[in-house]
């Protein structure tokens, strides 16, 4: 495909109502979220030892098993779902793909691998050659990310490979918003954790955080919208 053609190709599936409404849906919630996470920033609602303080952690955006952790979960998972029920209506080697590469999001999620390999990397290989913890435990997801990144690109290229035309755009659909999510969850990650501590860091936060949420939210766009092609077209082919 031509260049000058992949942003049209971008919002195509939710030219669909439904995808449309279910799109809007997602970053509806995506907004209240960041909303009530900036109006905290904002406000100083996060310090002190107050009910409305003690709750912070629910709404941080950053932090794990808040609302907006969650919800990143229930993307992932849905994501796989359409993928399951996908491959049950039409089998086909995209849809396999596709469940796998998301099934590595939601796992490093939800039991924060990076950061455990990050760890493990701190206190093992990267122990004697690099002083400082932070910097060493930064690396060590880096590394990590690196590794599963090569991963999910195979995973990509897989889908690419064995899929139909139709079901290539949507390899491609899923590959920009991937690409999205690295850029806010290890670009911005990176560059967050220099300035941690430091006045108006969380807007580093917001945007390395808010960004993966958004990004979250087409991903899963996408995945609603390939999986009504599966029973609204004929054409998408098999794999």
């Amino acid at each position: 495909m031509r260049l000058r053609n992949y942003a049209p190709a971008l919002l195509k599936p939710f030219n669909d109502e439904l995808t449309r409404k279910f799109l809007f849906a997602l970053l509806f919630v995506d907004a209240v979220l960041l909303v009530i996470f900036i109006t905290y920033n904002v406000l100083g609602l996060n310090h002190g030892d107050g009910l409305i303080a003690e709750q912070f952690w629910r709404f941080d955006i950053g932090l794990d098993l808040s609302f907006s952790e969650n919800f990143g979960f229930f993307k992932w998972t849905a994501i796989m779902v359409f993928m399951l029920a996908s491959f049950l209506k039409k089998p086909n080697a995209m849809s396999v793909f596709i469940f796998a590469v998301f099934a590595i999001l939601l796992a490093d999620d939800s039991k924060q691998l990076h950061e455990h390999a990050g760890r493990f990397l701190r206190e093992g290989v990267f122990e004697q050659v690099i002083a400082d913890p932070h910097a060493a435990q930064t690396i060590g997801e880096l590394v990590y990310f690196a590794g599963q990144g090569v991963v999910v690109v195979a995973l990509l290229w897989l889908a690419y490979r064995f899929g139909s035309p139709e079901q290539r755009l949507y390899v491609l659909r899923f590959s920009a918003s991937i690409f999205g999510l690295i850029i806010c969850g290890v670009g911005f990650d990176a560059i967050h954790s220099v300035f941690e501590g430091a006045p108006l860091s969380w807007l580093l936060g917001l945007i390395e955080d808010g960004g993966e949420i958004i990004f979250a939210s087409i991903a899963c766009g996408y995945g609603f919208s390939y999986l009504l092609a599966q029973f609204q077209s004929a054409e998408v082919s098999h794999a």
